[in-house]
């Protein structure tokens, strides 16, 4: 897992994680902490049930086999600090970015 402590850098990273939560939801459900600036934020990554990674070409295989970090990761370079990302069969979803404004360091 990456893991970087940088100072004074805005860029969002990940913190921490992945913890399972139990949720009521079909699958499980993982949660990433995630430096977003000042802020740190919780990323939900919802793996759908019965998704085994070596049924699955890539991008699908490194999304279950890591919980969801490696397409944390992409969206996480490009800007992007998604609320929850859902993995299924049929592909992976983006819900909810985050686009609030962030104060001034």
């Amino acid at each position: 897992m990456q893991l970087e402590k940088t100072r004074g850098d805005a860029r969002p990273r990940i913190i921490g994680g992945p913890t399972l939560i139990p949720a009521p939801r079909e699958g499980e459900t993982w949660r990433w902490k995630v430096q977003h600036g000042p802020a740190e934020k919780h990323v939900y990554v919802q793996v759908a049930a019965a998704l085994r990674p070596e049924a699955f070409e890539d991008p699908l295989r490194a999304a279950i086999a890591t919980k969801g970090e490696s397409v944390l990761l992409r969206l996480l370079e490009q800007g992007n600090v998604p609320t929850r990302i859902k993995v299924t069969s049929a592909g992976l979803t983006e819900v909810g970015v985050d686009r609030r404004a962030r104060p001034c360091a």
